[in-house]
């Protein structure tokens, strides 16, 4: 079992991976001495949850929470149902909040925790690759408003994140690949030396998930650690990990949940390249090795993507990204993450890697990845 700690800024926070470990994460969990715990829990993975309750209710009452993981559910009613709950069962300021599935449960209970009592500790016990390997590496808790995604939330360190990585293989095969775009995203605009490492990990997923995902975690934590030390709310260097989520939320908050988190991310990912190629910044080279890389992902049909949205409603969500504020920005544009190559982004004079581009060319550049087949 991996054995460390992720320095977050001024926050330590432990973590223990390996593979069929469930005792040992219990024990983990057991050693923060929680009068009790609330587990928020992805309906998807009950299965999974029982052994976990079965050996943590030797140490402590544990209260589950069962949350069906849509994305139109991912809403400040859903943590105040969580707060609740929590509260109904006799939660106290020193009990623990349980986050087991993936990066919507995660964020749900993130900050159901930051706000029960001003704060009390948060567990992450992630199920996807999403979750594992990149959305738990954070203190960003939040959920969307009616006008985009993630538009409310506040930060909290947890005080452990812990998964069995033997709950990843029961994913099924497109999902999974979907899911690990984020991880695609690190080496396209943080590790491009390590796409070796992740094409190797994704053949392995078949026949030796075990290895592939715990070559997926170091991946993941190798990629945000040195970041997140020095920038831990996300503000100036981490901004990278942004890249493809201006138009990749979009897409995803315009499908009302139809299209999963990573597929939106990598059509994002594209239409950002693209758009670094349309300024000058990125070679053709670079602007292929998207295409290449990502074409392991077995995304559906890019012309299925375009199908999907209309233009004006993909522009009215670009208007409410998240990043809008970081840097001035005129009317109709857009702060994005841009690559001048892979692994180096595009910075603007405050040397934070955000460009302000238009809204109209950001979508071009959706329509053009649209017409072009990811193979």
């Amino acid at each position: 079992m991996r054995e460390g700690t992720l320095h977050i800024g001024p926050s330590a926070v432990p973590y223990r991976y390996g593979a069929h470990c469930l005792p040992e994460l219990c024990e983990a969990i057991a050693q923060l001495r929680p009068a009790s715990a609330v587990l928020a829990l992805d309906a998807a993975v009950q299965s999974h949850a029982e052994p976990l309750l079965e050996q943590l209710r030797q140490h402590m009452p544990v209260h589950p929470f069962v949350i069906d993981p849509h994305e139109n559910h991912k809403r400040l009613s859903l943590v105040e149902s969580l707060m609740d709950h929590a509260v109904a069962v006799g939660a106290d300021r020193t009990s623990v909040v349980l986050a087991m599935g993936g990066g919507l449960v995660g964020n749900t209970a993130g900050l159901a925790a930051a706000l029960l009592y001003r704060g009390v500790r948060l567990v992450h016990l992630p199920t996807t690759p999403v979750a594992a390997f990149d959305a738990v590496f954070s203190l960003k808790q939040g959920v969307n408003l009616g006008a985009g995604k993630n538009l409310s939330g506040a930060y909290l360190a947890p005080s452990l994140i812990a998964c069995d990585l033997s709950w990843l293989a029961t994913i099924p095969r497109p999902a999974l690949l979907t899911g690990i775009a984020e991880m695609a995203k690190n080496v396209l605009a943080v590790l491009p030396d390590w796409e070796s490492d992740f094409t190797d990990a994704l053949a392995e997923l078949e026949f030796r998930p075990l290895e592939a995902f715990d070559s997926l975690f170091a991946l993941g934590l190798h990629a945000k650690a040195p970041l997140l030390a020095t920038d831990p709310h996300e503000r100036h260097g981490a901004l990278v990990f942004e890249y493809g989520h201006t138009v990749g939320h979009a897409l995803e908050a315009a499908s009302n949940g139809a299209m999963g988190h990573g597929e939106a991310v990598a059509w994002g990912m594209l239409a950002a390249a693209e758009v670094s190629a349309q300024l000058g910044h990125l070679a053709d080279a670079d602007l292929a090795g998207h295409y290449r890389l990502l074409a392991h992902l077995d995304l559906p049909p890019a012309r299925i993507a375009l199908g999907r949205f209309d233009r004006g409603a993909l522009a009215d969500r670009l208007a409410i990204d998240n990043k809008r504020g970081h840097l001035p920005s005129a009317p109709g544009s857009n702060p994005m993450v841009l690559l001048r190559r892979l692994g180096e982004p595009v910075r603007g004079q405050d040397g934070r890697p955000l460009i302000p581009v238009p809204a109209e060319m950001a979508l071009d550049a959706f329509e053009k990845v649209a017409a072009t087949e990811v193979m």
